[in-house]
């Protein structure tokens, strides 16, 4: 199976990509008073939100987004990694991006097969995009063959995160990448609606504890 992109690939249609959008929406115009406050609060520090869904989490990644654009906008070779569990919402949160800023977006999704997507591939998509929504396994596949590392990443985002336990790629990010490095990490924000994950499962209070036992320092100003 070939892996399924949606974006521009390739440093040759870079030129292409030079013309911003204008006509997207200011994310501050639709935010509420709780977004903000949160926005606020995941500007100091790592963050986890449990909302209950329609009551705007994607919104307060957007503004977090927003507001470290600095970081991330070309030619900076950073970027904000945005984790979604399918290929659905990997499509709706990054039109969401694309609606109220004007940075480039690449998403992406399937499986990885042969060499496709190797290291030259991605560092063209990490030239061409400042915003990458992409399936969690894509991202470890990714960590795991050093095509990106923790330290290019200034903002990883990721939606339900209330799966990130037992083997889910969520947990194995997190453990495998994030919890062992101990240069520069990425700001973290999850979203969930659950704040019990299944059956059995941990309760919300322990899973921010175990995300968030090793913290990451201030991003950095470049």
């Amino acid at each position: 199976m070939e892996p399924q992109v949606d974006q521009l690939a390739g440093l040759e249609k870079a030129s292409l990509l030079q013309e911003r959008r204008r006509d997207f929406t200011d994310p501050r115009k639709k935010a509420r008073g709780y977004q903000l406050e949160v926005l606020d609060r995941a500007l100091e520090e790592n963050t986890i939100i449990f909302l209950e869904t329609g009551c705007g989490k994607t919104l307060i990644a957007v503004l977090l987004i927003d507001v470290l654009s600095h970081l991330i906008r070309k030619p900076s070779l950073k970027i904000a990694v945005f984790l979604a569990p399918n290929r659905a919402l990997v499509d709706q949160q990054a039109k969401e991006i694309e609606e109220h800023t004007n940075l480039r977006v690449g998403k992406y999704w399937g499986s990885i097969e042969g060499d496709t997507w190797n290291y030259t591939w991605w560092r063209k998509q990490i030239v061409n995009f400042e915003v990458i929504v992409m399936t969690p396994q894509i991202l470890f596949n990714n960590l795991h063959h050093c095509f990106f590392t923790m330290a290019m990443i200034e903002l990883l985002i990721f939606d339900e995160c209330h799966h990130a336990q037992k083997n889910h790629p969520y947990a194995n990010i997190m453990r495998d990448f994030y919890h062992s490095q101990r240069a520069h990490r990425p700001k973290i924000f999850g979203m969930t609606a659950s704040p019990i994950i299944g059956k059995g499962g941990l309760p919300f209070s322990i899973l921010m504890f175990w995300w968030f036992a090793s913290k990451p320092p201030k991003p950095s100003s470049t």
